[in-house]
């Protein structure tokens, strides 16, 4: 009986011990757990390409760069570089709108260097330069353009009272010219009409301020008529001139008409 007992007392013993692991043996060693991958560093996002600004190495220019007044020249604004993505807003000014007008803005396409507009001009009556200015980026550029007013020109005709168009005639009581000078048919801003008449060596001038383009011709009469050619009648050879002058001065070309010249048996014609 106590020999059991203590038989069961040794086994608790040595199941104990084997569950604590008694004596000299090592534990069994653990592996240990493997390092974590650091995780990949996120790649940066790319820096925004610069905005080109249109100094160094971009322009802008007007063509042509004089035109008379209403006249649309073609501008073009070109940058240094394309314009980035959305593309790029150029700010437009004139120095006087009311002589040459531009757009508020205009906007360079994406991937693309310029961009090309119309510009709007006035009337003027002498020529008058504006400065007009693109700015983009922080930076600007500017061109000129020349408006010029509409050219000077002279244009008229003759008509008598008893011969018609292209004529004049000796009036039977007064012996001056029964014709009109009309030049109504110039253009441009005409301040005065500068008109001449010559029957052989004798030329006789006279000036009309604007708005008189149509005039009787003065110091006319048998002084004048008996310097005529072609005598054999029925009329003797006029040549008539007209050139106009603005209010600074500048003059039109002279034009000429061969006008006829009908005596009517006075101042001693027969004819």
């Amino acid at each position: 009986m106590h020999a059991r007992r203590l038989f069961a007392v040794l086994a608790l013993i040595v199941s104990t011990c084997a569950v604590a692991q008694c004596g000299s043996a090592s534990p069994a060693a653990t592996a240990p757990s493997p390092a974590p991958s650091p995780a990949p560093a996120p790649s940066p996002a790319p820096a925004p390409a610069p905005s080109p600004a249109p100094g160094g190495g971009g322009s802008f220019s007007v063509t042509p760069a004089a035109i008379q007044g209403q006249g649309q020249p073609q501008a073009t604004v070109t940058l240094a570089a394309a314009a980035p993505d959305g593309g790029a807003l150029v700010v437009l000014r004139s120095d006087d709108p009311t002589i040459v007008r531009v757009p508020a803005s205009v906007t360079v396409a994406a991937g693309s260097r310029s961009v090309t507009f119309l510009v709007e001009t006035s009337t003027v009556r002498t020529a008058i330069t504006v400065r007009l200015t693109a700015t983009y980026g922080g930076a600007s550029m500017t061109t000129t353009v020349t408006v010029t007013p509409p050219p000077l020109v002279a244009s008229f005709v003759v008509r008598s009272r008893t011969r018609g168009p292209g004529a004049c005639a000796a009036d039977e009581q007064s012996q001056e010219l029964d014709c009109v000078f009309d030049g109504s048919a110039s253009q441009g801003f005409v301040s005065n009409y500068l008109w001449t008449y010559t029957v052989g060596a004798t030329t006789v001038r006279q000036t009309a301020a604007s708005p008189n383009a149509i005039i009787g011709p003065q110091g006319t009469g048998c002084p004048l008529y008996q310097q005529g050619t072609g005598g054999d009648g029925p009329f003797l050879r006029m040549e008539a001139t007209l050139q106009v002058r603005d209010a600074f001065g500048v003059v039109s070309d002279v034009v000429r008409q061969q006008v006829r010249l009908y005596p009517n048996r006075q101042c001693g014609f027969s004819y």
